[in-house]
């Protein structure tokens, strides 16, 4: 076992070293793809590239969709601090032959996160008698874009910060203990009158090293170059996330799981979590997401599993709830 965790050390840190010529420089784009989905995963620190056997692996390791043994469909809702909203849901299919052998596993999904009740402000153009500004930035007061002083500023309108991400995912069995997926995706920023859109690549790997331990390796957001639909054609880079990752089976209803994550020009962060079945239909997890405490719930009801997480985060408490059914 020593030996196999030290294989694992080192297989991480030359991950957490690569670098990609898909993308110039990391940048703030598309930062909302690197917060997670699915309350389970969210509950165990983020740690799933490894585990990844439900369908929100779609997001996580595309690879781990070869893995169901049923179509599946999950839904995930959160209202974070900051007035931000953050949905996905998405749908996994299992394709077969005429025989009814599985042969690969299909899934789409979208995402979406945005801050709305934005308020729309403006430069005022002259001031309210027709007199000229002073300077070149004072803001407007009235309706009709001039300025008073002591006046608060006028409000125009109030818009939505919106970013989407849509994917499409195919992952099917390479080998005995091999699986391999692939995501293509689509991404879509609309800022007030202005929007940005890119297409992008995710790859994903699972590897089934022996009866209680599995790994991962996944490398999302390949190729992702928003660019803006203003006059100066501005590009924002959405920074590469490449991630390995380490599931161990500790007991029959006890899963141990470790990621090492490194996002594009930034330094490598550990994610580790476990989870407990405490019976068949429920569950607990605890995790830990670069030093931030996450908790996490799970409810089985037929068909069903609703998940419940919380994560300490900067920005404050994060509370997520989701839900899957296996068709």
């Amino acid at each position: 076992m020593k030996k196999v965790l030290k294989t694992l050390f080192l297989a991480a840190l030359s991950v957490g070293t690569m670098s990609t010529a898909f993308a110039e420089s990391a940048g703030q784009a598309g930062a909302y793809l690197k917060m997670g989905v699915g309350a389970r995963a969210l509950g165990m620190g983020s740690a799933f590239t490894a585990l990844a056997d439900d369908s929100t692996a779609a997001f996580w390791n595309p690879a781990g969709l070869a893995r169901l043994e049923q179509s599946e469909g999950s839904f995930m809702h959160a209202d974070l601090t900051m007035d931000r909203e953050y949905n996905f849901f998405n749908y996994a299919h299992i394709l077969k032959d005429k025989s009814g052998k599985k042969t690969g596993v299909v899934a789409l999904s979208h995402m979406t996160f945005g801050v709305d009740g934005i308020p729309e402000t403006r430069l005022a153009s002259t001031n309210w008698d027709g007199t000229a500004l002073l300077t070149g930035d004072e803001p407007a007061t009235r309706s009709d874009g001039t300025y008073k002083a002591g006046e608060n500023v006028w409000i125009f309108s109030y818009f939505k910060d919106t970013e989407k991400n849509t994917f499409g995912s195919y992952a099917r069995k390479l080998s005995d203990k091999f699986y391999g997926g692939v995501n293509v995706k689509y991404l879509k920023h609309e800022l007030f009158t202005n929007s940005a859109s890119s297409w992008g690549l995710d790859f994903g790997f699972l590897y089934e090293a022996c009866e209680k331990t599995t790994l991962g390796l996944s490398i999302r957001d390949l190729g992702e170059t928003l660019e803006w639909n203003t006059a100066s054609k501005h590009e924002d880079d959405v920074p590469v996330t490449t991630t390995f990752g380490v599931a161990y089976k500790a007991r029959s209803n006890l899963t141990l799981a470790a990621d090492i994550n490194k996002v594009e020009d930034m330094d490598a962060k550990l994610f580790a979590g476990a989870e407990w079945w405490l019976q068949d239909y429920a569950a607990l997890r605890l995790g830990s997401k670069d030093g931030d405490l996450t908790l996490g719930a799970s409810f089985k009801l037929d068909t069903w599993r609703f998940d419940y997480s919380y994560a300490d985060e900067t920005l404050g408490d994060a509370h997520r709830i989701s839900a899957s059914k296996k068709f």
